[in-house]
């Protein structure tokens, strides 16, 4: 019987899976480790409702209040950082020396803001979105009027981008790729989307990289870009993708690569270590390893990662699943969403309410909705039992998707 677990890491996924740990039963001694100050919080609301009102939401992102740890027995120590995932001794080691031993240890460290290599980039009106701190200083700086560089238009510079516009602000969008968040939609819907902001009055600049900040009294006033212009600011955002957290896991000998390896029950190289959430680089659901930097993949696979400590028999194993609110559109997103698999389109582009199905053959390996997300669900079980359609049933829309679940799955 387990009767001791180090989980470090107060976010989601930390949150989650000491939750999921006395949810279960588990009785024995927990140790929550976050080297913010912060107990564990949601992410989504930081480009959101936290920046549009800022101090009015901040108790909305919390997980759970203070008291529910002390009722459920849940050391935590905020404020500290691990510095040492020490293995031999049995225990992780915090900055201050003491070291904190466990029988199971799970690595839910997440990831940092990828920074932007450019000279200027640590001003103090330049802004990366990673943490609870990090969305009430960017908030400061959106007002109306204020002229706001979103460098990086990816989920988090679109939500920005989005977030910013309703305050207010005039936004200048730069994005060194084609159209928006093509990384996560595609390059058909992400010029879609690409339209939505400058139909917003977002002024969009694709296939250009910024070159340049330029300084006065400490601050960036303006931004060069590759393309020879110039775009005068008062705040810069820069949502250029994130680097997991996997020095602990490293400086144990864990395998590493592009994140924390881990097999479908969470378990790294190291028997008695796991790990979750962004950091984890998991089995795909469409083979390889990927990692999902997703709210949905932290919070489910921090559960599975509970079950697992416990000696639990656990399969996690799930496409990914995204959600994205920007203006008057809620976007979401399962599996593959790949252009160079066929399309197939319910409703109009037109009136921004539709689903987009990727087709591997007639198998649906991805499913995009735009505020349809009473079909999400059942695109997503579409996805997960890999079932074959028929594309012209698929198109009609007076097809009822619920029909195409009791078709059996030909794909082993």
């Amino acid at each position: 019987m387990v009767k001791s677990i180090v989980v470090v890491g107060a976010n989601l996924a930390g949150g989650r899976s000491v939750e999921a740990l006395r949810k279960i039963g588990f009785d024995g001694r927990i140790t929550l480790i976050g080297d913010e100050p912060w107990r564990p919080y949601e992410r989504p609301p930081l480009s959101k409702e936290v920046l549009w009102e800022p101090g009015k939401s901040t108790q909305k992102v919390f997980l759970h209040s203070e008291d529910w740890y002390q009722t459920n027995r849940v050391d935590l120590r905020l404020g500290a950082r691990a510095v040492k995932l020490d293995l031999a001794a049995g225990g992780v080691r915090l900055s201050d020396g003491e070291l904190i031993t466990a029988e199971r240890f799970l690595l839910a460290t997440g990831a940092r803001a990828r920074l932007l290599p450019l000279s200027g980039a640590n001003a103090p009106n330049v802004h990366h979105l990673r943490t609870k701190d990090e969305a009430d200083a960017l908030a400061k700086d959106l007002y109306p009027g204020a002229r706001i560089v979103v460098i990086g238009m990816g989920v988090i510079g679109s939500e920005v981008a989005a977030s910013a516009h309703k305050i207010g602000c005039e936004v200048f969008a730069v994005e060194p790729a084609a159209a928006v968040m093509i990384r996560a939609v595609g390059e058909r819907f992400g010029h879609w989307l690409a339209e939505k902001h400058r139909i917003k009055g977002i002024h969009v600049r694709f296939g250009v990289s910024p070159l340049a900040l330029r300084q006065q009294g400490g601050e960036v006033r303006a931004v060069e870009l590759s393309n020879g212009e110039s775009i005068d600011c008062d705040a810069v955002v820069v949502g250029i993708g994130i680097v997991p957290a996997t020095e602990l896991a490293a400086g144990a000998g864990l395998i590493v690569d592009n994140g924390i390896v881990v097999d479908r029950s969470s378990r790294t190289s190291h028997m008695n270590v796991f790990a979750a959430g962004d950091v984890a680089n998991q089995p795909g659901f469409f083979g390889g390893l990927v990692r999902l930097e997703t709210y949905q993949n932290a919070a489910d696979q921090a559960a599975a990662a509970a079950e697992s400590m416990l000696g639990l028999t656990v399969d996690y194993f799930k496409p990914a699943w995204f959600w994205s609110d920007q203006y008057d559109l809620n976007i979401q997103g399962v599996g593959r969403l790949d252009d160079s698999l066929s399309i197939v389109v319910r409703g109009d582009l037109k009136y921004d309410d539709f689903s987009a199905f990727f087709l591997n053959g007639n198998v649906v390996e991805g499913v995009l909705t735009v505020n349809r997300a009473f079909e999400t669900g059942i695109g997503k079980r579409l996805v997960e039992r890999r079932i074959s359609v028929n594309p012209a049933a698929l198109a009609d829309p007076m097809t009822d998707l619920r029909d195409l679940l009791k078709i059996k799955s030909d794909v082993a």
